[in-house]
C-alpha cells in the first residue's frame, strides 16, 4: 500500500518519530523507506525527533521543577483540606427511605395487583427429599 509523502509527513505528525513504537509497523516500514530514499523526507524524519526529544526534555524539566518546588503537595493538601470531614448522614437516609419506600410499593403492587381482592389464596408447599427423606423409607 504506497503512500505520498504528504501522508506518511501526516502519519510522522500524529505518531511520532519513534517509528518502532507505532501500532502500524507497514506504515512505518513505508516511512523508513521514504526516508532513506529521499533525503528531503529524511530531514522531516530528523526535524520531528528533535521536535520529539525538545518536548522530552520540557517534560522532565518542568517535572522536576514542580518536584522541587512542592507545588504537587500543596495541591494535594488543599484538595484534602477541601473534603468533608464528617461523613453526612443525610444521605444515608435518603438512601434508607427509598428503599424502605420501594419495599412498601412493592407489597402494595402484590396486595393489589397480583392478588386482587375476592381471589382465592393459595399456598405452595415445598418438601426437600434432603431434609425429609426419600420417600419410601421401606419401614413397614
Amino acid at each position: 500500500m504506497a503512500h505520498d509523502h504528504h501522508e506518511l509527513a501526516a502519519a510522522i505528525d500524529r505518531y511520532g518519530a519513534d517509528l518502532a513504537a507505532w501500532n502500524d509497523q507497514t506504515l512505518a516500514n513505508e516511512v523508513r523507506r521514504a526516508a532513506l530514499a529521499d533525503r528531503g523526507f529524511r530531514v522531516r524524519l530528523d526535524t520531528a525527533a528533535a521536535l520529539d526529544a525538545a518536548f522530552t526534555s520540557l517534560r522532565d524539566a518542568m517535572d522536576a521543577e514542580m518536584a522541587a518546588s512542592g507545588a504537587v503537595a500543596r495541591v494535594e493538601a488543599n484538595v484534602l483540606a477541601a473534603l468533608p470531614r464528617r461523613i453526612n448522614s443525610w444521605r444515608w437516609g435518603v438512601i434508607a427511605a427509598s428503599v424502605v419506600v420501594a419495599a412498601a410499593l412493592g407489597a402494595l403492587a402484590d396486595v393489589t395487583i397480583l392478588a386482587p381482592a375476592g381471589s382465592e389464596p393459595f399456598e405452595v408447599v415445598t418438601l426437600d427429599p434432603l431434609v425429609f427423606g426419600p420417600a419410601t423409607t421401606g419401614a413397614p
